[in-house]
This record gives structure tokens, sequence and C-alpha cells, in this order.
């Protein structure tokens, strides 16, 4: 383990290699290969028919293209496994995509022309589904219906029902069987993968899979699917020889950096002074993605890129000794981090949307991928494990951990449609948790686990579920009534500390705030008894 090490020290000295790509005002990364963006044909929304059916349901051509101009506005940037997005040739090609594309529409956001219509097509896009994802070999095609499903599931009752995973790994073996991760033409004997399908939309389908996998593993604490040393070399080598879109290529390099760290980490022995060092490096390639892609920071990378720090540090926390000087630290800068995600999330679940497509702005929050969720709801966990309802925390560590739990829960509620959905479900077992006051966690017991960061996500629903059936057993109801815009916190004031009532976005953070050279390069920090959060946090400016 030192010796691996010592050669990502090596390589941090090095003098960064010039990028061979470059932007073009399209916002892709221009094809070093030969070709450019400006090849890539455009979206096409003209359908032949007149009405479309899936199983005993039909529903006029109206209500698709609409359905597909929502898609192709809100939700393909964020995974573009389809190259351009062609109403009338995903029709005639393949059914499954055509059909997820609009249930992906339907159940996240809305389609405004028709209310109601993922009641309509679920149960019978439901059976399409379970039909045509498993007859293998799969085309192209359905490996891409597959991965938009795995971004943007469809509802579920309960989380170990979502088959997220199941589909992650069936669209990853059949594009390895495709050849997908491989330069060059089909294999003739393997399939479907027809001679049609263009060297580009080849590689970012695979490169969809690779950003699948990725995140779902990272949130489900489980192995990568793809994160050997040369898989991650040939993500590296599509990225610059191919006209990737830049908000796809920064989160494809997130995922990358993700998987070659979560490698090394893994086979750490618990030592604090390798994993601190170690998350060191992780950082200094983390904060490289800003230099990188400037452009996309301000837009999701920044809080994709905090939530994965915040996963990669709670790994080493969850493993190290409770009270060593590695671990303290950690935890102060996952504190900051927490806030900081919470704040961005806050800011733009409050920021100013104009009408898509006749969709509503309360509708687009839909549009992120649930993996964006995931990330709240383990930043909140967090916040409310080691923070809010820590009686060994500061006072003042635990009312403005408290303060942006309730911004976070706020969020979730809204974004709920009714109590027993995904998002209320969410805001349920945090208002399960913030009715405790801070509680003693065992100061000596560091329960080993191979789940990494999820484990506390994990413990704390554990920690409501808890409190919910000894509260049922005594018939005593603690959850607030449906009324109450946030649930009651026994240690929280709702006046903020910097002034600023909670109605309002918080504005203390308008600075960016630089985590790792404050704590890493100064070894004093556990001796100076500097309370954390005057040093961390300045006091507000009167204007």
């Amino acid at each position: 383990m030192s010796k691996e090490l010592n050669q990502l020290r090596s390589q941090g000295l090095k003098p960064k290699a010039t990028s061979t790509t470059s932007t073009d005002d399209s916002g892709f990364s221009a094809d070093i290969a030969g070709g450019s963006a400006s090849t890539i044909p455009e979206d096409n929304f003209d359908l032949t028919v007149e009405t479309v059916e899936i199983g005993c349901v039909a529903i006029s051509a109206t209500i698709a293209i609409e359905a597909f101009k929502i898609f192709a506005s809100l939700f393909h940037p964020k995974i573009p496994v389809l190259v351009s997005v062609n109403i009338n040739n995903i029709y005639n090609s393949s059914p499954l995509l055509f059909w997820t594309i609009i249930a992906i529409v339907a159940s996240h956001t809305s389609v405004p022309s028709a209310d109601g219509l993922y009641d309509q097509i679920a149960e019978p896009f439901q059976d399409m589904l379970r039909t045509e994802a498993l007859q293998a070999p799969l085309p192209l095609q359905r490996i891409r219906a597959l991965l938009l499903l795995c971004v943007w599931p469809m509802p579920v009752e309960t989380q170990r029902q979502d088959p997220s995973w199941l589909y992650s790994g069936i669209a990853v073996n059949s594009a390895l069987y495709l050849g997908l991760h491989r330069s060059g033409p089909p294999h003739p004997c393997r399939g479907p993968s027809g001679s049609s399908e263009t060297p580009l939309e080849r590689i970012i389908t695979w490169l969809g899979c690779f950003y699948v996998s990725g995140f779902l593993s990272m949130h489900l604490g489980l192995p990568g699917q793809i994160g050997s040393a040369s898989e991650l070399a040939r993500v590296a080598t599509c990225l610059q020889e191919y006209p990737i879109p830049r908000e796809f290529a920064a989160e494809i390099k997130l995922q990358a950096v993700i998987a070659d760290f979560t490698n090394i980490l893994s086979h750490t022995a618990n030592d604090g002074a390798i994993d601190s060092s170690i998350l060191h490096l992780l950082d200094r390639d983390l904060d490289g993605l800003r230099s990188a892609y400037p452009d996309q920071w301000q837009r999701l990378l920044e809080y994709n890129t905090l939530v994965a720090k915040l996963h990669m540090y709670g790994l080493v926390i969850t493993k190290d000794r409770v009270g060593s000087t590695a671990r303290e630290t950690l935890l102060k800068l996952s504190f900051s981090m927490s806030l900081r995600i919470i704040y961005l999330a806050n800011m733009r679940y409050n920021g100013n949307r104009h009408e898509i497509h006749g969709l509503p702005s309360k509708y687009q929050l839909g549009a992120l991928p649930k993996a964006y969720f995931k990330g709240l709801a383990f930043t909140t966990a967090f916040l409310l494990r080691y923070f809010s309802l820590n009686a060994t925390a500061s006072a003042e560590e635990q009312q403005l951990a408290a303060n942006h739990v309730v911004l976070s829960h706020s969020i979730f509620k809204s974004c709920s449609s009714r109590p027993t959905d995904e998002m209320g479900r969410v805001a349920t077992i945090f208002e399960e948790l913030c009715q405790h006051g801070p509680m003693a966690f065992d100061s000596q017991q560091v329960a080993p686990t191979d789940r990494g960061g999820v484990a506390i996500l994990m413990r704390a629903m554990r920690l409501a579920r808890q409190r919910h059936d000894t509260a049922a057993s005594n018939s005593e109801s603690l959850a607030p009534s449906t009324a109450q815009p946030v649930p009651t916190y026994p240690n929280l004031i709702l006046a903020d500390p910097f002034g600023v009532s909670m109605g309002q976005t918080l504005n203390p953070w308008d600075m960016d705030i630089i985590f790792s050279d404050q704590y890493w390069n100064d070894p004093t920090l556990d001796v100076l008894n500097i309370p954390f959060m005057e040093a961390q946090f300045q006091p507000r400016q009167n204007d």
C-alpha cells in the first residue's frame, strides 16, 4: 500500500498533461479522431402515425411528441446515451426505448396535456419491460432503455424493490458482449447490434454503462462493475477521441476518479495515516475538475463532486478509530461539505426556472437523476448522525446542522406528491429521526462494514424504523401533522445563526469554500484548540 501511495504522490508532482480536447460553441469536446460535433444529427420530433399503442392503451401522437420534447430538454442532457433524439426512428426501431422515454417523463415530471398518463401506461409498460429486458442478446437500443431506467427508475414501494442495480448489470454485460468497450466495428457474430450504428453511438452507450454502474455502486456501497486500470484507461481515451457533451464528460471524469480511488481505499488496513494521505490525493484530483470543466461547475458538477467526496470520506470515517486525529479532521471537512451540499440543493430548489414546453417550474426538479436525491439524503443522514443528534458535537455544530436538515427536509417534502411516495418516505424518515434529542453514540465502537459511507444512511434508516415501531407499539403518533411545513426539532432555534429567516436562501456561502488546503496543510489543527465554526465560517458583514 505504501508503494501505491508513493506512486500516486509522484503522479501529483508531474506536470499535468495538456488536454487533447477543446470545446466548441455547441458544448461538445472536439473529436481528435477526425469527426466533429457538427456531424451529429439534430433532434427530430416528427412522428408519422396519429396514435401509438402499448397493450390496450392508445395515446395520441401529439402527447408522445410532447413527452419527447420534455425529455430532450430536461432529461437527455444529463445522460445523452442517444446521440440525437429522433422520435420516428426510435418508434420504428425500439418500442421499449420509445415507451421508456414516455414513462420516465410521465412518472418523474408530467406531460401537461395528459395528466395521469403514467397511471394509464404503467402496467403495460412493466409487462413490456419484463419481456424485452431479458431477451438475449440485447440490441443497443434496449441497452439504452435500461440505462435511462437506472438513472430515472419507476416508482417503487420500497427501495429494495428498485431494480436499477439489476438493470445496470444486464446493460453492462450486454455491452461487453456486443464489444462496445472496444474500438472498431462490431463483431458480426455478436447479435443484433446493427451496422448502421456509428462508432460514436457505440462509445457513448459504453460511457453510459460506466457512468450508471459507477454512481450506483457508490450510492449502494457495492463493488463497481467497471473499474479496472485498463477499463479506466479506455474511458479516458474515449473522452479524448469522441465529441462527448461536456456536461456528460465531466460526470464521466468524476466517476473515473472515484472508481480509481475506491479500488485503493478498499485494500487499506484501516490505517488512518495512509487513508488520510489517499484522501488528500483524491481531493487534488477532484478539485482539478473545476479547472477542467469551469463551464459545468455551477451546474451539477460541484454538487456531485462534493457528494462523491463525502461518500469517500464516509468510507474512511466508518472504518477509522474513534477519537483519532485523522478521523476528527475528516469529520470537520465532511461537516463543511455537507453544509455546502445542502446549500447548493436549496439554491437549486429556490432558483427561478421558466416553463419548458408548458411544464411548470415545480415539476422540473423531477428531471434530476435519482442519484441527486440519494446524495441529498445521504448528506442529511450524515449531518444528523455526526452533528445534529450527536451529543459530543458543539452547540454551534448541532444548531447549524439542524438548520440545514430543515432545508433538506423541506425539499423532500415539497417534491412529494403523496406521503407514501419515495420523496415522502424520505421526509418521514427525517421527521422520525428529528424527534430525538442529541444522544450519546457509542464512542468506542466502529462497526465493520463493506458498504462504505452508505452504512451511515442505512443506520439512520434503522434508527428511524426503531423509533417508528416503538411509537406504534405505544399507540403514540410522534410524526407532525401533514399541515406542518417542517418537523419539530427539540434542539432547533428557527432563526438561523446568520440572521436570515428560514424562508430565504442562505447566503453566507456566496464565496467558494476551499476545503483541502485549509486543513491538509495545517498539521497543528488539532492542538490549536480553535473553535471549528469560528475558524471556518466568518461572521456575516452588514451591508
